[in-house]
């Protein structure tokens, strides 16, 4: 589903615009696996995309080193071509 969706995403943002897509997903986060599927998407959506940005949580939501499943945010900021 995120890589259906962010490929719809793709398709509405004008030729060099901006995308942001996030993730609260710990399976898509720790595994890297949210990168790929937003390569996907742009494949699926005949676009190509440039990562200005990438990010996880604020520091209002703090990791806790013995939890490391307590990392599950992400987000990345596109610029969409």
């Amino acid at each position: 589903m995120y890589r259906s969706l962010n490929a719809l995403a793709m398709q509405v943002v004008k030729p060099g615009g901006l995308l942001m897509t996030c993730s609260c997903s710990g399976a898509m986060t720790q595994s890297g696996l949210f990168l790929k599927t937003i390569q996907g998407a742009a494949s699926m959506a005949g676009r190509k995309v440039t990562v200005l940005r990438q990010a996880g949580a604020a520091c209002d939501h703090p990791i806790d080193p013995s939890y490391p499943e307590g990392q599950y945010l992400s987000n990345y900021l596109l610029r969409v071509m």
